[in-house]
């Protein structure tokens, strides 16, 4: 198997994850409610993108965390490099992940956001302890992440087709996804591997229940503006449901 770290090199030579469509922008907005509205985190002071690729949500973390010095990393060099090239501002603040371990001290976040990462890395653990060891004590982690709770329409869709296939950890992932994402996980199934990995006050909402399903088979131009209404929502509508195809957490260091 090739280097993952060379993987995504290769993916950010392209356009990978530069731009918004209209599920990010759905992503965008829930996570705009779960972080200002229930977690109440507008106050912190230093946060950290963990997985920033080239940038797409800085100007989300510029919103959200108005008072906060903004820090970011990736595996990916390239990223790194586009990523200094459109936001020189932060140019000094954009950090490399090696060996599962970005190269900055411990305890400096208040906060860690990691959007779309979970589903990618290759040890999940290693991940999970390296954004333990960069919080803060009290320090909260925010995520979202593919969800295979069972009964969305994503999930009863992969089942019926036959495109649920296992993976060597034990979970599953549906044969159509992103080659890159080795794992789709199960809310209870993170819960339980963050507890293990010294988390708690660990909160869950979900998206992509049932429009942002529908909307995938809309067509893209004429339809953009109606797409992306319609994906929000899901959230807007259902986010205390579990059955979602997507989910949004957060969980606390202890002290």
């Amino acid at each position: 198997m090739p280097d993952i770290t060379e993987i995504y090199n290769q993916c950010h030579l392209s356009h990978y994850r530069e731009s918004l469509s209209g599920y990010e922008i759905a992503r965008w907005n829930a996570l705009d409610h779960f972080i200002t509205r229930i977690l109440k985190l507008n106050g912190a002071k230093r946060v950290l993108d963990y997985g920033a690729g080239s940038g797409l949500h800085v100007q989300l973390w510029e919103k959200l965390f108005p008072h906060a010095e903004l820090y970011f990393c990736d595996i990916s060099a390239v990223a790194g490099k586009k990523f200094k090239m459109k936001y020189p501002n932060y140019a000094d603040r954009y950090y490399l992940v090696h060996q599962n371990r970005a190269n900055l001290d411990d305890r400096l976040f208040d906060v860690v956001v990691s959007v779309e990462v979970m589903e990618h890395v290759e040890q999940l653990v290693s991940y999970l302890r390296d954004i333990y060891r960069l919080l803060k004590p009290n320090g909260t982690f925010v995520w979202t992440t593919p969800c295979a709770n069972e009964l969305s329409i994503e999930h009863l869709y992969a089942r019926a087709t036959g495109k649920i296939e296992s993976t060597e950890e034990g979970f599953r992932r549906w044969k159509w996804e992103d080659p890159t994402h080795v794992r789709r996980l199960k809310s209870h199934e993170i819960k339980k591997i963050l507890e293990d990995s010294g988390f708690s006050n660990i909160r869950f909402r979900f998206r992509a229940h049932f429009f942002s399903f529908i909307c995938t088979y809309l067509p893209t131009h004429r339809m953009m503006p109606l797409r992306e209404k319609l994906m929000t929502l899901d959230y807007s509508l259902f986010r205390s449901f579990p059955n979602g195809a997507s989910m949004l957490g957060s969980a606390k260091r202890a002290k």
